[in-house]
């Protein structure tokens, strides 16, 4: 009888066996499978196949392990009101594709409407619409990059703005510290440029382009990029000349302006250009840069891989300041060439220190068409 018994119950284990080691080995398989996708190919058209994978793995294949503990000091960082804040999902193809055209090319066509004049030193204004367009070009970059995207512009700082902008016009030259002798000049306009990122050649929106590219050896550590996308601003200020007869385009951004007193949250632990996600190629530029609050990055290196392969790369000098300390390199491949495929990279840091600690973290650049 007790024989009896046990048969059916040993009949149960060795069912209960067999179906352990079958979702042992689908388990198995499913790793592989999910290591083909984030090392081959096959993973750079899911999503403009229509393939959505759940959450938890999209994330695995945008990996990030960093997590600073607190800023120098130990202060806090402050959750930010996302009320009237751009944001997208990087992660989603098909939302930054759109977050493009319907953001970044939105303003392409506004006239700046300017009503100054060089030859009587009056610095005008431009019109609301175009001042929009700016701030909006603005707000797009700093929400593909995670900071809070909800900078506004504050008259005072337009103001000096555009008399520091006519008066860089006015002499075809700019610097920091202009001299009280040039044409043009005032105090309001010479505090503006102490305070601004500066531009001579171009104006309105193809200034914010620039100031993210930061080209130009003088610009190895991108100040003007760290500016825009510095995570505690909340005010800015823009002036505009466009080009006239002999005097060249200007822009004067204002944005040493007002912040909040707390660090905000950010949507990574770093603040990245490219940032991690889907990014269109056009705005990927030669120097890329990852920027940490009180990071230490004298020791730090940058490992960038394509399909498991190195990629050559030259890493600058770090520079601590402007905005928050940046490590900035240049990788060795094709700028603002369009690709045929969506191309993927691997960004990997190491030996960066934050309050004495070590990290090491990685993140995933896909480079895309936004018009494929």
């Amino acid at each position: 009888m007790m024989k009896g018994t046990q048969r059916p119950s040993s009949l149960r284990q060795r069912r209960a066996l067999r179906l352990a080691a079958a979702l042992a080995l689908l388990s198995v398989c499913l790793l592989l499978v999910l290591a083909a996708l984030s090392s081959s190919q096959v993973q750079t058209n899911l999503t403009a196949r229509g393939i959505r994978l759940p959450v938890f793995l999209t994330r695995s294949l945008f990996r990030t392990r960093f997590t600073p503990p607190r800023q120098p000091g130990g202060e806090p960082l402050a959750t930010p009101s996302f009320a009237g804040s751009l944001r997208v999902n990087v992660l989603d193809r098909q939302a930054v594709a759109a977050f493009y055209h319907e953001q970044y090319h939105a303003s392409m066509s506004i006239n700046s409407g300017w009503t100054g004049s060089h030859a009587t030193c009056d610095e005008g204004s431009t019109s609301q619409e175009f001042r929009d367009s700016v701030l909006q070009r603005i707000n797009y970059f700093r929400a593909m990059a995670g900071v809070p995207a909800d900078v506004h512009f504050e008259d005072d700082f337009n103001r000096k703005a555009q008399k520091a902008a006519l008066m860089f016009s006015a002499n075809g030259k700019l610097t920091h510290d202009p001299d009280s002798t040039w044409p043009c000049y005032s105090a309001e306009a010479a505090q503006a440029a102490q305070n601004s990122n500066l531009f001579l050649g171009v104006y309105g929106r193809e200034a914010i382009d620039g100031y993210i590219e930061d080209r130009g050896n003088e610009n190895y550590f991108v100040a003007h990029r760290r500016w825009l996308l510095y995570p505690r601003t909340k005010g800015m200020g823009t002036g505009d000349i466009p080009a006239v007869g002999v005097y060249q385009a200007t822009n004067v951004l204002w944005v040493r302006g007002s912040a909040y007193e707390a660090r905000l949250l950010t949507r990574d632990p770093y603040v990245a250009w490219p940032p991690p996600g889907y990014v269109p190629y056009q705005l990927v530029f030669p120097r890329w840069s990852v920027s940490v609050e009180g990071a230490d990055f004298s020791q730090a290196t940058v490992t960038m891989l394509h399909h498991g392969n190195r990629v050559p790369l030259t890493m600058l000098k770090p520079v601590n300041g402007p905005g928050e300390n940046t490590l900035v390199w240049e990788p060795h491949i094709p700028v603002r060439k369009r690709p045929v495929v969506d191309v993927w990279y691997t960004v990997l840091v190491d030996n960066m220190l934050v309050n004495g600690w070590t990290y090491h973290f990685e993140y995933t650049v896909v480079i895309f068409d936004p018009d494929s």
